[in-house]
């Protein structure tokens, strides 16, 4: 089994207020993989994908790890936020998400019970920035030594091409039963290459646990010197596009080669 503990290197921006809380929202399973096998995914998506990291399974996972009290609820037990750089296209800025599929990985040796946080933020200088919005989901029991897949209806649209996409886990103030323990073998898939959008070979971690509803969470880059490349499992889809406005991105693309 190949798993990854994360190295951080560096710390970077001060963590201030935003303005905005998380939303509820219950994910739906898709697919599982042993970790340690490289898979080639299908995913078959019959909608409009404007980043899609979930094709290419390396066999790897990195975990979120330094599981502690949440300094927002002293009853809960929270992770470190890890996060990925996403890109993609302007075409799609302001269109509303009508799907995202992200990944659990679990290295406990039994299932563990817990319940993932996304969140999403802007860009700031090549870290996390604002705090745009994120979900809290209702617990998901994750199927031990497995990288699962879900997906869940944001209804959100983003206003930049270019953000972060990060995980924390907790056991809900002990309900899900997780211990700190299993926390700390919980993470994410590691998917490389994108087959929609780009993102850099470096992910994002905190300096500490917490549920980070806050602008410039503070942290560090981290990569593994591109084996694997550090790159963290999500899809973002849109309605699929009509025929008129497929055209109208092809004419824009070719457009601006030719400039």
């Amino acid at each position: 089994m190949k798993s990854i503990l994360l190295g951080v290197v560096g710390l970077v921006a001060i963590a201030g207020t935003a303005s905005a809380g998380d939303i509820d929202a219950t994910a739906t399973f898709v697919t599982s993989h042993d970790m340690g096998v490289a898979t080639n995914v299908n995913t078959g998506r019959d909608v409009g994908q404007f980043y899609n990291n979930m094709a290419s399974f390396t066999g790897y996972a990195a975990i979120n790890g330094g599981a502690g009290v949440d300094p927002a609820n002293a009853s809960n037990t929270i992770t470190k936020l890890m996060a990925d750089d996403v890109n993609f296209h302007p075409y799609f800025i302001g269109q509303t998400i009508n799907k995202m599929y992200f990944t659990v990985a679990n290295l406990n040796s039994t299932a563990v019970s817990a319940r993932p946080r996304i969140r999403i933020y802007a860009d700031n200088g090549g870290v996390p920035g604002n705090y745009i919005t994120g979900w809290s989901f209702s617990a998901i029991s994750f199927t031990a030594t497995q990288v699962s897949s879900f997906y869940f209806t944001p209804g959100v649209s983003l206003s930049t091409n270019h953000v972060w996409i990060g995980m924390t886990f907790d056991n809900n103030a002990g309900a899900t039963g997780a211990t700190v323990a299993q926390l700390n073998n919980l993470g994410q898939g590691i998917y490389n290459p994108p087959v929609v959008g780009t993102s850099a070979d470096k992910a994002f971690l905190t300096t500490a646990q917490g549920s980070f509803l806050v602008n410039n969470p503070a942290g560090g880059l981290f990569n593994y010197n591109g084996s694997p490349v550090a790159n963290l499992g999500f899809e973002l889809d849109v309605p699929a596009p009509s025929a008129a406005a497929l055209l109208g991105l092809v004419g824009i693309v070719a457009g601006r080669r030719r400039r």
